[in-house]
């Protein structure tokens, strides 16, 4: 019966250690990063509609001098892209927690730097 409760307790442990949120995935290193002449919000508004096209659902958040766009599933927050101006100057990076996705979200952010 003990092992059976030790189990059971390991698994929940896991399941709940295992969802991420922003500050987790924002922490960890950029799979993708770059500047841009555009503004944060132009930037920001065209990854959006890429990733919309492709069927990625994320939720939008500004954040100071920028925006966050956060694509979450029911483990938790899967990618962060920030984007920034500060000084006239936008930067963006991209961190994902699950590599799987990675190039479906990096195509469109590396795209929308070049427009």
């Amino acid at each position: 019966m003990k092992v059976r409760t030790a189990l059971s307790l390991t698994a929940v442990l896991l399941a709940v250690s295992a969802c991420a949120n922003v500050k987790d995935v924002r922490d960890r290193d950029p799979v993708f990063f770059g500047s841009t002449q555009r503004s944060a919000e132009d930037y920001t508004n065209c990854v959006a509609d890429a990733w919309k096209g492709i069927g990625v659902n994320f939720e939008r958040k500004a954040v100071r001098n920028g925006f966050e766009l956060i694509q979450q599933d029911s483990l938790g927050v899967e990618a962060v892209l920030t984007t920034t101006t500060w000084k006239g100057k936008t930067e963006t990076r991209l961190s994902t927690r699950i590599t799987r996705r990675d190039q479906s979200l990096i195509e469109p952010a590396n795209l929308c730097l070049q427009q």
